[in-house]
């Protein structure tokens, strides 16, 4: 019996119709699982750049926001003086761990930098600096270059445990402080070791009795580059 104003059912059609409604559903299903897998690899692949930033090159400092001063020759030739008598007093050369040397006039707020990705260190330095601050300022930066040549994660973590600073935050990125990170303790302790200085600005830890003492063995020695005592 038919009911009046109904459509009469088809069986076939109404197979036809079930079969195109699933087939409809399993395509919307397969395009969320496709969208929900792309999604998830953009957040791990973002996850990894950001690591990888700042394990290149973040740790230590950025680029300068204003440029060096402009030095006049005499005033360049001063600077680099200093540089020279500076280095006498750093018992670990930029070259032993495969890095050059670069000069420039100074930065306010800046006193050097470490460029991994060019493996370059650069010095802000003015011509009136002592000598002693600057062999300070490279041996910081020295301790950055060693950091991102020789140092693992185990290690990293092995120094902060004898800082006393377990949980602390190795790598500071581009706004929080060099001096407040482990990185940057790091440096300054690495400073303190090879660099007659009497210099310290780490803010993570107290300056150690025995500075060389604190560093991982393969930091201590006197001869980086040939693995001495």
């Amino acid at each position: 019996m038919s009911v009046p104003g109904a459509t009469p059912r088809d069986p076939a059609l109404a197979a036809l119709v079930g079969s195109r409604a699933r087939a409809e559903r399993r395509a919307v299903h397969a395009r969320r699982v496709v969208l929900a897998t792309v999604a998830a690899l953009v957040v791990v692949l973002a996850a990894a750049l950001v690591a990888g930033a700042l394990r290149s090159g973040d740790s230590a400092r950025p680029e300068p926001a204003v440029a060096p001063e402009r030095l006049s020759p005499a005033d360049a030739a001063a600077a680099r003086s200093v540089v020279a008598r500076a280095r006498a007093l750093v018992a670990v050369t930029p070259a032993q761990l495969g890095y050059r040397l670069r000069v420039a006039g100074p930065v306010a707020g800046l006193r050097g930098r470490t460029d991994m990705a060019a493996r370059t260190i650069t010095l802000y330095v003015a011509p009136g600096d002592a000598p002693g601050a600057v062999a300070h300022d490279l041996g910081h930066e020295l301790g950055h270059a060693f950091d991102a040549t020789r140092l693992t994660d185990a290690d990293r973590a092995a120094y902060l445990r004898a800082r006393g600073v377990a949980g602390a935050t190795w790598f500071p990125g581009r706004r929080a402080s060099d001096y407040r990170s482990g990185a940057g303790d790091f440096a300054e302790v690495f400073a303190l070791c090879h660099a007659a200085s009497t210099v310290y600005r780490s803010r993570l830890a107290a300056r150690p009795q025995d500075p060389c003492g604190v560093l991982p063995k393969q930091a201590r020695a006197a001869k980086l580059g040939d693995g001495g005592p």
